[in-house]
């Protein structure tokens, strides 16, 4: 691991000393310590409290759906006319997941956020990087 002087340290009360940041050989920074730091680990905590009740969710009606249509009649009454609950709940499916789809778009883009704040605090620049 070598030390790398990246630029000023702009809120540090000794101006003009340069910030060094641990690189690895190759110029990477130590990602080891940018997932130790809370930035990064707030942005995961944020994203599993999002994904994880989204994915029970999700397969937990799709799996509702098969169990209920396989081993019950309940969705065999009829909704309006010849329509029955089984077209119903499988059009809802549909509609959860272009919801889950359209939400998670919008919580993606907090998250990249996050994850670039937190890159930053490291001196990483993705697009220097490619």
């Amino acid at each position: 691991m070598t030390k790398v002087i990246t630029g000023d340290k702009a809120n540090d009360e000794r101006i003009g000393e340069k910030v060094t940041h641990e690189r690895l050989a190759d110029g990477t920074p130590d990602f080891q310590k940018i997932e130790n730091s809370e930035g990064f680990r707030e942005l995961m905590r944020k994203k599993k409290s999002f994904l994880i009740p989204t994915t029970i969710l999700f397969l937990g009606l799709y799996l509702l759906f098969n169990i209920v249509i396989s081993y019950t009649d309940w969705l065999n009454a009829s909704f309006i006319g010849d329509i029955t609950w089984v077209w119903v709940f499988a059009f809802s499916l549909f509609a959860m997941t272009w919801i889950l789809v359209t939400v998670y778009m919008k919580r993606a883009e907090k998250f990249d956020e996050m994850a670039k704040d937190t890159l930053k605090e490291f001196d990483y620049d993705e697009e220097e990087n490619r």
